[in-house]
């Protein structure tokens, strides 16, 4: 289910930006396509965490909402759709990435399925908007994947009228201020000096995958203490150098910590998984709307690191069930 997962996400984001691309072409210029991709951004990010709340307290709805993801994407590919085009766009991806990023989460405790999911999206992207694939071919994907998902999904899901927040037990305070610490840190990621840099437009994108699964492999086999110290390295020997190489790297190092960041935070509001993964992309918001911050990027590791060790140390304080695999 991982793969079928892993995949649909790179094609949904694929087909988005394929057809963001190719429905700015008809306009002839570049401003078009900024203007659609803010409005695409704003309700398929900002919408996310809404969608993966209702799907919290209503788990029968997943695989229905997959379906629905598929077809607001597909009407969104109409021609005769204009403002549509993006709103339907972020509709189908916002649906898809709360239903998918919450049944990764429910499904798998390791740290490496969520960050194995989110880096397929971020080459998908990339794909999709270089015109490298067409849309036609993320979207024979999408099809075949979907129809495929729900079959899996009708037939391993809870009982009906069975809610997974009916059982949620109240958590220590603490616990709501590490969930904002590390989203605080996804709110810095989202403003990385990385993204300042447009040459090599698949370098970034292959880094920022690449940091995204091997920083979830690297958490489950050494654990998180030890991973953001690999971060934390791997940031300090990218700010000592300039160029490429030194945003690849920092685009790399940031990306380590997003699968640590969505684990810690499920953990802490386990039966919230949806809300969480869909609050963790609203973070992105910010920095895709306002580009690049005025803080160093020696502040931003910084922040970054700290915030990270402190969250850890207040769930493995707070945390009623600590889960052995955040403990290594």
């Amino acid at each position: 289910m991982l793969f079928l997962l892993t995949l649909l996400h790179f094609a949904v984001d694929g087909f988005c930006a394929a057809q963001l691309a190719e429905h700015a072409l008809i306009f002839g210029n570049d401003a078009a396509l900024l203007e659609l991709f803010a409005l695409y951004n704003l309700i398929a990010f900002g919408g996310q965490w809404l969608a993966g709340l209702v799907f919290d307290f209503h788990p029968r709805f997943l695989p229905k909402a997959l379906l629905l993801a598929s077809c607001f994407l597909f009407v969104a590919a109409m021609p005769f759709l204009a403002l549509g085009h993006a709103v339907f766009l972020g509709l189908g991806n916002a649906f898809f990435h709360a239903a998918a990023g919450s049944l990764v989460l429910r499904r798998y405790a390791s740290y490496a399925a969520p960050g194995i999911f989110v880096a397929s999206g971020a080459l998908g992207l990339a794909l999709g908007l270089s015109r490298f694939l067409p849309s036609l071919f993320f979207g024979a994907i999408i099809l075949c994947g979907t129809l495929f998902a729900f079959l899996l999904l009708c037939t391993s899901l809870p009982a009906k009228g069975d809610s997974l927040c009916s059982h949620q037990k109240r958590g220590h305070p603490a616990l709501f201020f590490c969930v904002f610490l590390l989203l605080l840190c996804v709110l810095f990621r989202g403003f990385s000096p990385a993204h300042e840099t447009k040459e090599c437009v698949l370098l970034f994108p292959c880094a920022v995958a690449f940091g995204k699964a091997l920083g979830g492999i690297l958490c489950d086999r050494i654990g998180y203490r030890k991973t953001l110290l690999v971060f934390f390295i791997v940031a300090f020997l990218a700010l000592q150098i300039e160029g490429l190489l030194s945003s690849l790297l920092l685009a790399f190092a940031f990306s380590l910590t997003m699968a640590l960041t969505l684990r810690l935070a499920n953990l802490c509001f386990p039966l919230y998984s949806g809300c969480v993964f869909g609050l963790t992309a609203a973070c992105l918001l910010p920095g895709a709307f306002w580009g690049t911050m005025t803080l160093a990027p020696q502040a931003m590791v910084a922040l970054v690191f700290l915030a990270m060790t402190f969250a850890g140390s207040l769930f493995r304080k707070y945390a009623q069930d600590r889960k052995t695999v955040f403990e290594k």
